[in-house]
């Protein structure tokens, strides 16, 4: 590529821009050759050739062009994926507390029995709202540190499960869960906000099975007690109640446990009216 032609953008779009102009600029050349060779003048005749043989007998410029765009092309293609996976490490860690109940590729979608995988964008959506944008990027940037140390331990061998079973994976998770617990408070009402914003951020599909469920009561109950399970668990023991209170302070651990209560009671008078 000339040197007063180099890329002057990185993304894609400016990539195949500069390549256009490049391929115009040496199609323009090979016109006005044309015309000098004509006295000056070019027929439809002389326009249309040249212009077929640009396109199917590229010279040497072009086959360069072609070959360094494809090449620049892939790397911002390499690039934009590892930048979107970056940024997507801690809700991947969100996500895996309650991906057993998420159908399988090979699984269609059994209401009751599954939460459907197009929840996510609302589940993240809702997190990001109650978390608020300074928590949430520390949290972010935290579980991408770990997964980054993890990469350079393991090397090739690694795989996710060394994030899901690291201590700090497991601690970002249980901060999590517990810090946003004093939202809900009024169960009912967190309830339906989530009910809401999940709808709204579900993607659209054009599987039939998947058209048939929605996020609602139940969903929202399932996916609650999937998030909390360990929680509870270790709320319930004496022991396992005194160790979170130790780690996370006893008003913290107080707000969980009227999440927890709220969810029962939630779900009996749901069940007593009839919506589960």
């Amino acid at each position: 590529m000339p040197e007063n032609q180099k890329q002057t953008g990185t993304g894609g779009s400016e990539i195949i821009r500069s390549a256009v102009a490049q391929a115009i600029d040496v199609l323009s050349g090979q016109l006005l050759k044309k015309a000098k060779d004509n006295g000056g003048g070019l027929t439809a005749p002389d326009i249309r050739s040249t212009v077929e043989h640009f396109k199917e007998q590229p010279d040497t410029i072009l086959a360069n062009l072609f070959e360094e765009t494809w090449l620049q092309c892939l790397a911002g293609a390499e690039s934009a994926h590892w930048t979107a996976a970056r940024k997507f490490h801690f809700e991947r860690i969100m996500v895996k507390c309650f991906s057993s109940l998420l159908p399988s590729n090979d699984e269609i979608i059994q209401p009751g029995r599954h939460l459907s995988r197009r929840i996510i964008p609302g589940f993240i959506y809702a997190l990001q709202q109650m978390m608020g944008p300074e928590i949430y990027e520390r949290y972010g940037d935290r579980t991408t540190t770990l997964v980054d140390t993890l990469r350079a331990v393991h090397g090739d061998e690694f795989t996710w499960n060394e994030v899901y079973g690291d201590p700090t994976c497991q601690d970002v998770v249980e901060q999590v869960l517990v810090d946003i617990a004093h939202h809900f408070s009024d169960m009912a009402k967190r309830r339906n906000w989530m009910i809401d914003v999940v709808d709204a951020q579900m993607p659209a599909t054009s599987d039939d099975s998947e058209k048939a469920w929605f996020f609602d009561d139940g969903a929202f109950h399932a996916l609650m007690n999937m998030l909390y399970s360990s929680l509870r668990e270790q709320s319930q023991d004496p022991v396992g109640l005194r160790d979170l209170e130790a780690r996370l302070g006893e008003e913290k651990v107080a707000a969980l446990r009227i999440l927890l209560d709220g969810l029962q009671i939630d779900h009996a008078d749901l069940m007593h009216a009839g919506r589960l």
